[in-house]
């Protein structure tokens, strides 16, 4: 442990007795017992170091005041303690740190990376002599207490997130992308009572769920140089005195909800090397002294409605390393003196009205993250684009010219670099003709998106096919005209395959070889043909299957399926597939289980480790996303919970028999869709137990009976489609089931429905007597409401639900593929 400087302020004499340092012992060993309670783990090698006949001050993670005796505690390193011991998804309460509030001689504590449920202790103050605090990365929730503001003497608090530095060819230089995760849950406003600690030197609230305005107080803190209060909910102006804390160097502000224009006062901190104010609600003009800091290296102020004015006659002085000018209203040509910033290794000049075609200069500038979408560049790309580089070791970029209007063939040859691209990012323009070696000889590639084009030809004929070629873990070329068959012949060592996104191509066919580690296949409008291979029981990861609208035929296989235990998601409609409905479906496991919080992001993060690099809009964006359509409305479900969302359609098609009772076990399904088929018996009362089902479509069949009344147990269930079937009977009642009064849900049944969904009553046999006891002429229902004709009560009727749309795309491109439920 490294040995703290002995500070001036702290009188030690009051500790230096044998009963002060057998204390700390004790509670450091309070510590270890609660950490190690109710639980069988094996404690971690550095706690088994811990032994009570030695002194602490030897102990692993433990740091003591060596010019005094007995030595004194002064500074813990817990940081990651808890998962190294307990494992990734242990859970502990903030109680287990009640031990360590009697260690007063503390200066530094680390507790980063533990993930610590519960609020923030008061007793915390007890440390007054903390000068380093660092909770980043923990589940801290509540409101920061005031109790933490009495610690005068705190030079850097973090409540955070850990960073993780993008292992690069620029890892060296003077600053790094950086990528961020495990943030706290703090709420509330910043208490005023944080200028308190004037001798504060670094504060880290980022991540957090703070509200409110940036406090005044923090204009205070003199002696500050690193602000960062990113990825909150703080709202109004950035206070206009920030720029006269003198000491300044990095201010990060960026994803909140500030409005108001950027302080000119900011243009006083001549030592600001970092400015991020991107995403956020500012307007008004850019200053332009923000690009004169001669240390600044990262400026973000995209993202916003911030304008840049006469960018053309711009001069910088400052030479930066990362500059994301997104949204900038910036429109003419790519700017000129951009190409004087030789330093620089990230831009971004997305969403801007950019024109013209893509100059060779900056071409030639190696760039590592370059992102230039949604623009209106034309032209072909240039060859320079793609030419060996220069540098040293792979550099693992981004790419991203997509939402252009590129055209043409991609460039080729073998000169171009094959350790440049991490992500390629080509999307929504008008390329045309085969993927070239440009493309598919980078062997460093994790992420492929060539979606929404005009490209052909066979791509598995150069992507995935030997160890030279390019096989990332996720591919997205739909929306194009490749044909032929999907053969993936090798699979790279450094990454494993685990997104296919093929859908609206002119494939025809697919070979399952090397797919065993794919997660999420979309085919969806394709030329396949032919019977559902056997085969895909070798995709045993395999959580999302669509093979939407193709030509496929003859039964469902009950082999296909046996050994896919965590397939979610089964999508087989619009085919010519005929037989019975397996009943082996109902074993589906990852149907009948639910499923854990995850989403396409985590699939290919497990084994491409590529996606931990990126910042946080260029994850959201690569995720596949959710969309419900629920009348009117247009309802997204989060991308981060793409992975709790199942269904199964298997509609379209000629399927015949009966529905397999079985399907009930399905307790997880959210959607379940067998409309227009040929199915026939009854709906099975097992149904009744899918408790997580929100739509059920069984329209279009041959189905008769009554609709069981287990259907009343259906608590979640939103959407219901029953029509053009034989069903007879009273509609069962239910919380849900009585709000499912839509009639066109229950028409064209040649065997009548009646209940108070459709105002439609149900007669019961009555004897002459009670005939003529029954007062009045009309028909009462069981609430003593006349009743009509449920047809002649739909005249008029406004159409409630007519179709839930389901669509997985991408961000990316705003045209997107669709499951209907019709």
């Amino acid at each position: 442990m490294e040995k703290l400087a002995k500070p001036e302020s702290v009188d030690w004499q009051i500790h230096n007795d044998r009963n002060s340092h057998i204390s700390q012992k004790e509670a450091l060993l309070e510590f270890k017992s609660l950490l190690l309670a109710n639980t069988s783990a094996t404690a971690a090698d550095s706690l088994l170091e811990w032994d009570p006949d030695t002194s602490c001050c030897g102990w692993s993670d433990v740091g003591c005041w060596s010019e005094v005796e007995p030595r004194v505690v002064t500074d813990l390193d817990f940081s990651y303690l808890v998962p190294s011991i307990l494992g990734e998804n242990a859970t502990v309460t903030s109680a287990i740190l009640a031990p360590l509030f009697r260690l007063t001689t503390l200066m530094r504590l680390d507790l980063t990376t533990n993930y610590i449920h519960g609020e923030i202790p008061p007793e915390i103050s007890n440390l007054t002599r903390l000068e380093d605090l660092d909770l980043s990365s923990n589940h801290f929730s509540g409101a920061i207490p005031p109790q933490l503001f009495s610690l005068t003497n705190l030079q850097t608090l973090r409540l955070s997130v850990c960073e993780v530095e993008k292992t690069g060819s620029y890892i060296d230089g003077p600053f790094v992308r950086r990528s961020y995760k495990n943030g706290n849950f703090l709420t509330g406003e910043i208490p005023g009572e944080i200028g308190n600690l004037t001798k504060l030197q670094e504060l880290d609230l980022g991540n957090n769920r703070l509200t409110g305005a940036i406090p005044q107080a923090l204009l205070g803190l003199e002696k500050l140089e690193s602000l960062s209060l990113r990825g909150n909910f703080l709202s109004g102006e950035i206070p206009v005195g920030i720029g006269n804390v003198s000491r300044l160097d990095s201010i990060s502000l960026s994803d909140n909800r500030l409005t108001g224009g950027i302080p000119l006062s900011i243009q006083n901190l001549t030592k600001l090397y970092t400015l991020t104010l991107d995403d956020n609600l500012l307007s008004g003009g850019i200053p332009i002294g923000l690009f004169d800091f001669p240390e600044m290296a990262a400026l973000y102020l995209g993202n916003n409605n911030l304008t840049l004015k006469n960018v053309d006659a711009l001069v910088p002085k400052s030479k930066l390393g990362e500059l994301s000018l997104a949204s900038c209203s910036i429109s003419g040509r790519i700017p000129v003196w951009l190409r004087n910033q030789t330093e620089i290794s990230y831009l971004d000049l997305s969403r801007n009205r950019i024109n013209g075609g893509f100059p060779k200069w900056l071409a030639k500038m190696g760039i590592i993250d370059l992102v230039v979408s949604d623009n209106l560049l034309e032209g072909t790309l240039p060859l320079e684009l793609f030419l060996e580089r220069g540098l040293e070791g792979p550099s693992q970029g981004i790419l991203d010219l997509s939402k252009n209007k590129f055209s043409g063939n991609f460039p080729d040859s073998d000169r171009c670099d094959r350790d440049w691209f991490m992500a390629l990012v080509l999307s929504n323009n008008q390329f045309t003709g085969p993927i070239t070696q440009c493309i598919s000889n980078v062997s460093t590639l994790a992420l492929l998106d060539l979606s929404m084009n005009q490209l052909s030809g066979e791509p598995f004929q150069s992507l995935c096919r030997h160890p030279s070629s390019s096989c990332p873990s996720y591919i997205d070329i739909s929306f194009n005209s490749f044909h032929g068959e999907i053969s993936v012949a090798y699979v790279s060592n450094r990454y494993q395959l685990g997104v296919l996104e093929l859908s609206h191509n002119e494939f025809t066919g697919i070979s399952p070889r090397n797919l065993e580690t794919l997660k999420f296949l979309d085919l969806n409008n394709n030329n396949i043909s032919g019977e559902i291979p056997t085969s895909l029981s070798t995709m045993s990861s395999l959580q999302i299957l669509v093979l939407r609208n193709n030509y496929l035929e003859g039964s469902i296989p009950l082999q296909a399926f046996s050994n896919l235990t965590s397939l979610r998601i089964l999508d087989l409609s619009g085919n010519r597939v005929s037989g019975t409905v397996p009943a082996s479906l109902g074993d589906l496991a990852g149907m009948r289980i639910a499923p854990s919080d995850s989403s396409i992001k985590e699939m290919v993060s497990h084994s491409s480790g590529y996606f931990s690099y990126f910042d946080r809009e260029m994850l959201t964006s690569f995720t596949p996303l959710l969309e419900v359509f629920w009348k009117t409305l247009h309802l997204g479900l989060p991308n981060e919970h793409l992975g709790l969302y199942t269904f199964l359609d298997l509609s379209n098609n000629r399927l015949s028999g009966e529905i397999p009772r079985t399907l009930g076990r399905l307790t997880s399904l959210k959607v379940l869709n067998l409309s227009h088929n040929q199915l026939t018996g009854r709906i099975p009362a097992s149904f009744g137990e899918m408790r997580d089902l929100e739509s059920l479509d069984l329209s279009h069949n041959d189905l008769d009976g009554e609709i069981p009344e287990s259907m009343g147990k259906l608590l979640q269930l939103t959407n219901l489609k029953l029509s053009d079937n034989n069903l007879t009977g009273r509609i069962p009642h239910g919380p849900q089931m009585d709000r499912m009064n839509d009639p066109d849900s229950y028409a064209r049944n040649v065997g009548g429905l009646c209940g108070t969904q459709i105002r439609v009553p149900c007669i019961e046999p009555v004897t002459p007597e009670e005939a003529a006891s029954t007062p009045g002429d009309g028909i009462e229902s069981e609430e003593g409401l006349v009743w009509f004709s449920w047809m002649t009560a739909g005249i008029g009727y406004p159409a409630g639900f007519v179709t839930t749309v389901l669509g997985i795309g991408h961000t990316w491109h705003n045209d997107q593929y669709f499951l209907v439920f019709e």
